[in-house]
């Protein structure tokens, strides 16, 4: 088990890619996010509750530090990273290569199950999710 697998996330699909002895990637798994293209208008109903302050007469709106959009996005990817956690006890591979964009790969970093947490996965901080696979390929051996 020497293989390295790269995952290009964005916000709408994860694909998982084999990177050959040729330094060719092979698409192991696509993983499409049905939730990310909703509004967020569509996924809040309503509007935030609100906290009163007795002593100054006030009225603030309570307020989450996370949206629904980004707790849809890190839902995804728990699912993601357990079918990564699955195989890779299986043995398919022993190397991982994160590419995300910046904001995206923090909130990756945070969802790491212990076991990739272990072999202490590669992160590149770009957008590539657009990008055809020769392109990523490229971008890996520079």
């Amino acid at each position: 088990m020497n293989e390295r697998w790269i995952l290009v996330a964005s916000r709408e699909e994860a694909r998982i890619f084999s990177l050959t002895a040729e330094r060719d990637l092979v698409l192991i798994a696509d993983i499409g996010n049905p939730t990310a293209r909703l509004k967020l208008q569509d996924l809040e109903s309503d509007t935030p509750g609100r906290v009163s302050d007795n002593r100054m007469r006030a009225r603030y709106p309570l307020r989450s530090e996370e949206t629904s959009k980004e707790r849809l996005v890190r839902d995804f990817y728990r699912e993601v990273f357990d079918f990564l956690e699955k195989k890779f006890f299986a043995h398919e591979f022993s190397h991982l290569t994160c590419i995300a964009e910046p904001r995206l790969l923090g909130i990756l970093r945070r969802l790491y199950p212990s076991a990739l947490e272990r072999i202490k996965p590669d992160e590149i901080p770009k957008d590539l999710s657009f990008e055809p696979p020769p392109n990523i390929a490229k971008y890996l051996h520079r």
